[in-house]
């Protein structure tokens, strides 16, 4: 009977003591946060206090208490009279909170690699934790950025505003190994993404071994054309680096002297080029290069040795070689003498003749041939009636090179040659002398 009491008596005073608890005394770990009351989602105004505050619990009602602080999430806690509270309740803001703005307003937002929106976004960071801002548009660099709620980190800003302002361009490149390289700096192989900042222009390189290099320039500037999402680059031509020895031979492209002892040359797609390595007393080199299916692809690199021509160590460099060299006859010697004199010269070196006339003047051997190594050598020598009164006659030696072995007839092989063989060099001086 008597714990039947107690028990009752205790009842009673538990529901005094809860009807007699009618304030409670709120208090926040900020002093400058704001303190509101709530009916259910409105926020009653005026606030409650600043830091602190007491709250009069009223029954029925849910008794929502919202705290606010610029830069962190506001905390929404209910405290139902049914309830036994503290006098005091201390009511912590922890999570932090960014306002993130966006320019373009069409740039897109991500969190964590999870799209948010765009234009605008609130963040939370929860406590002790991190999270990591995207920004995108195509076309322009993207904007990254992460933000920590920890004591060992920099407190985030309240308000971050982000603006896509460095363009950006997707490059892409065939074959897939060459490299891309952005204001003369590798940054890709294959493919890469080429920042072009405002204000300014980016030059684009696109290189791989054996191809010609293919450039390009983009520019982020108010009064040029914006840079294209994507560019593509095509490496087709191609490229062979020559070096020749001896240092001082000339390389000849189609025809022109384009360098000395080592090039760059360049084969164009679907085409062929023709190279001429030469230096005198040396043998030529000549080579075709192609840049198509049908033919083997072009070497990365070639060095060539040109080879010392015999046939120059059997001549002398002169200038009397293919031209007309003027003998006047000296008065004593009359036209029939001074013809066999000069004939009997000639046929000393020259047994066969094509055309002799004696009453025109005019003397023609037959080409003599001499075959070296790498290169064949024609000669011939011309006479013809100069002038009657005084009596003169003009002399000719032919002297012709063509590479390797040529007939005699293979005119389109030969060219004049600035040399003579040393077994017809006194020809001229032998005629200038006894006539």
């Amino acid at each position: 009977m008597k714990n039947r009491k107690f028990v009752f008596l205790f009842i009673v005073l538990s529901v005094t003591f809860l009807q007699s608890q009618n304030k409670i005394k709120i208090t926040t770990n900020y002093s400058d946060a704001q303190i509101f009351k709530m009916r259910d989602s409105e926020v009653i105004k005026p606030m409650l206090g600043v830091g602190t505050a007491e709250h009069k619990l009223v029954k029925n009602e849910l008794n929502r208490i919202m705290i606010v602080k610029e830069g962190f999430q506001p905390l929404i806690k209910d405290f139902p009279k049914t309830i036994k509270w503290p006098s005091v309740v201390q009511l912590i803001l922890e999570n932090r909170m960014v306002e993130i703005k966006v320019e373009p307003y069409d740039a897109e937002i991500f969190i964590d690699g999870v799209f948010v929106g765009s234009k605008s976004f609130t963040a939370i960071i929860k406590k002790d934790a991190a999270l990591t801002v995207e920004i995108k548009k195509k076309g322009f660099k993207t904007l990254k950025k992460t933000y920590f709620n920890k004591e060992s980190e920099s407190a985030p800003p309240i308000i971050d505003n982000f603006s896509l302002q460095d363009r950006a361009v997707q490059v892409k490149i065939s074959p897939a190994d060459a490299e891309i390289y952005s204001n003369q700096k590798l940054i890709g192989v294959g493919s890469a993404e080429v920042v072009i900042p405002k204000g300014e222009c980016t030059f684009i390189q696109a290189k791989k071994e054996g191809f010609t290099l293919e450039e390009k320039v983009f520019c982020n500037k108010e009064n040029d054309d914006e840079p294209p999402l994507a560019f593509n680059f095509l490496l087709k031509d191609r490229l062979v680096k020559m070096e020749v020895t001896p240092k001082t031979a000339e390389i000849k492209v189609d025809g022109k002297i384009v360098g000395v002892g080592n090039y760059e040359l360049k084969v164009p797609e679907n085409t062929c080029v023709e190279v001429i390595l030469f230096k005198e007393s040396f043998l030529s080199v000549k080579k075709n290069y192609c840049n198509s299916k049908d033919y083997q692809v072009p070497p990365l690199r070639e060095h060539f040795e040109l080879s010392e021509d015999e046939a120059y160590k059997t001549s002398i460099s002169t200038d009397l070689a293919n031209v007309n060299f003027s003998i006047v006859v000296k008065p004593q010697l009359n036209a029939s003498d001074s013809w066999k004199l000069l004939s009997s010269i000639v046929t000393t070196e020259f047994d066969v003749l094509e055309v002799i006339d004696k009453e025109t003047g005019y003397l023609r051997t037959a080409w003599q041939v001499h075959n070296f190594k790498g290169s064949t050598i024609r000669t011939r020598v011309i006479v013809k009636l100069g002038d009657s009164n005084p009596l003169k006659y003009v002399i000719k030696i032919s002297s012709e090179r063509a590479d390797g072995l040529a007939s005699v007839k293979e005119d389109e092989k030969f060219e004049e040659w600035n040399r003579i063989l040393k077994k017809y060099k006194n020809i001229i001086e032998e005629a200038q002398s006894r006539l």
